[in-house]
């Protein structure tokens, strides 16, 4: 059974439990039954709802996004190199002060780690949904 039948039975048995007036097919209902009756595992439906996510990423990753640019990811690691750069740099450079540190100085080193850690999550994103091939990156192919 594909995802979307899974999905398309399911609403259908909840519109005729509701009392609705939609007719299903009978291949759909019939693997309605075998979810229903258990013949479903699991792990077999939590595949069913992962296939779905990786439909629904797709599609709203081609509004959102459409082709990537190879540039704008190394703009991206410029950022984050950039950003770890001066984070440690700021960090020796409270260090080398030999005074307690100042809750000014802690809170650039937390904003630092902050946007660090945002634009790394980011960036891992962005190596799963190419790897995945959620999305088209410019020049290169898919496998």
């Amino acid at each position: 059974m594909s995802v979307i039948d899974f999905i398309a039975a399911h609403r259908r048995s909840d519109a005729k439990s509701e009392g609705s007036a939609a007719v299903a097919d009978k291949p759909r209902e019939r693997a309605m039954e075998k979810v229903r009756g258990g013949t479903l595992t699991a792990s077999q439906f939590t595949r069913h709802i992962t296939h779905i996510i990786e439909d629904e990423m797709r599609r709203s990753l081609k509004r959102h996004v459409d082709v990537i640019d190879p540039l704008e990811l190394i703009d991206l690691a410029k950022m984050i190199a950039d950003l770890k750069a001066k984070y440690i740099g700021t960090t020796l450079a409270i260090a080398s002060n030999r005074q307690p540190i100042t809750d000014a100085e802690l809170e650039q080193l937390k904003n630092f780690r902050v946007k660090i850690q945002e634009l790394e999550a980011a960036h891992n994103e962005l190596n799963e949904a190419i790897a995945s091939q959620l999305v088209e990156v410019k020049g290169v192919v898919k496998e």
